[in-house]
């Protein structure tokens, strides 16, 4: 018996028409984010994305990232 998944949306930013960038929290452990389509055929998410364990230190190594992405961009 497989246990289910809980996962809960945090939030979300419209990239098109067509398009999301969706970050939610899976199980209490892991923070997911990933492009989410809505066509005619399919809505839901893609494999486009990437999936943090937040007890294993590398989401404290991708906070530092965005802060010096963050920090370029202010630059610009």
């Amino acid at each position: 018996m497989s246990k289910e998944i809980e996962q809960r949306d945090i939030g979300r930013v419209e990239l098109s028409d067509s398009q999301e960038l969706v970050i939610s929290m899976v199980d209490n452990e892991k923070l997911d984010i990933r492009i989410w389509i809505k066509t005619d055929e399919y809505s839901g998410s893609t494999k486009r994305g990437v999936r943090f364990y937040l007890f294993d230190g590398n989401w404290e190594e991708f906070k530092k990232l965005i802060d010096k992405a963050d920090k370029v961009y202010q630059k610009i």
